[in-house]
């Protein structure tokens, strides 16, 4: 069954409720089928033709551009001919081919002239509370179902959104790590060092991770310190006493976080002290669960030549991390950056990923 037929089928199921209810409870007062037809057709037709208006003209042409005077304006209207032509057809037809349905209004209105009856008072307070509800519910319903389905394509389409942002951030970095990996690669393989089947591992270890085991929203925190272990033992290759680093961790097996979150901060640290320090850089991580999340510590040295470490810190590396913070940990999480005595430290605390559950 193709979407087309699912929804035909669902509107006729949805009219023929409307039918079944503006029948209402007491169908056996009608004397035959012939008056429950013609009583209540004419009725879920003007339902029918409000709603279809309201859904293919007026949403589009006034609601959904800020126009909800006219909007209303114009669906009052609507509510009010379909009343009046409503009010005709049973005075006019069915009142004088079913005058036993109708005997105790006959009784107590039936003298009214169709002026009075159509365009007076008593008609206006009658068309109001009895007619108005009667006619306007379908459209009502439709319309909520309708705002029902555009918000979730919109939230489908911010999500879509969002993984493309976030596969684009990544991107971003992946690439330079693995140039700067490879660039090493070369020159040990040049030099015919043991240590390069050491590195093909560790960068073969990190490949797979990022190819295969982070494409998750969210991953366990054990892995990312692997991962974590992996990139420092290539960065310890690549710079040898030149580079200090150490790596404290304490976190819980179950601990869930956002993947390439930690390998951005100490790419970022490394990149920016070993990389200009003449002497020796340090660069300090902890990495520790909290009761309501994780806390990550990492600090650098900040090398004596440079002047702009902190603008160079806080460029494309941290502003990378910064967005894909917003994406994945909208207002649950801290991020502070500070530089004293001569070390550049970044210290970003991440809600428990039960919290941000709870928050979808």
């Amino acid at each position: 069954m193709t979407q087309s037929h699912k929804t035909i089928l669902a509107y006729s199921a949805f009219w023929a409720l409307v039918f079944l209810l503006d029948l209402g409870p007491h169908w056996e007062n009608y004397a035959s089928s012939r008056e429950i037809i013609e009583t209540i057709a004419p009725q879920v037709v003007v339902q029918m033709a409000i709603a279809l208006i309201a859904l293919k003209w007026l949403i589009p042409s006034f609601l959904n551009k800020n126009k909800k005077m006219v909007f209303f304006i114009i669906v009052s209207l609507l509510l009010f001919i379909g009343s009046e032509f409503l009010i005709l057809i049973r005075y006019l037809y069915l009142e004088p081919t079913y005058p036993d349905t109708y005997r105790r209004f006959l009784e107590l209105y039936g003298h009214f002239p169709i002026e009075k009856r159509t365009l007076s008072l008593w008609a206006f307070k009658y068309i109001f509370y009895t007619k108005y509800p009667l006619l306007l519910y379908p459209c009502a319903i439709l319309i909520a179902i309708n705002f029902y389905r555009n918000q979730r394509k919109l939230l489908q389409i911010s999500e879509q959104k969002k993984q493309a942002e976030l596969s684009a951030l990544k991107n971003q970095l992946n690439p330079h790590f693995i140039f700067n990996t490879l660039n090493n690669l070369y020159a040990l393989t040049l030099t015919k060092s043991d240590l390069a089947p050491v590195v093909i591992e560790k960068l073969s270890d990190i490949l797979d991770y990022m190819l295969y085991r982070c494409s998750d929203k969210f991953v366990s925190v054990k892995r990312e310190i692997k991962l974590i272990e992996n990139y420092i033992a290539l960065e310890k290759i690549r710079y040898g006493s030149r580079l200090s680093i150490e790596l404290q961790s304490d976190v819980d097996d179950d601990q869930m976080i956002a993947p390439l979150i930690l390998l951005n901060l100490v790419e970022n640290a490394c990149k920016h002290s070993a990389s200009e320090e003449l002497d020796i850089a340090t660069v300090e991580i902890s990495i520790q669960s909290k009761l309501q999340g994780i806390r990550i510590v990492v600090e650098n040295t900040v090398p004596p030549v440079s002047r702009k470490q902190t603008e160079d810190n806080n460029s494309i590396g941290l502003e990378n991390l910064r967005r894909q913070l917003e994406l994945l940990y909208p207002e649950k999480h801290q991020l502070t950056i500070s530089t004293a005595n001569q070390k550049f430290c970044v210290e970003l605390f991440l809600d428990s990923i039960h919290d941000l559950q709870g928050q979808s």
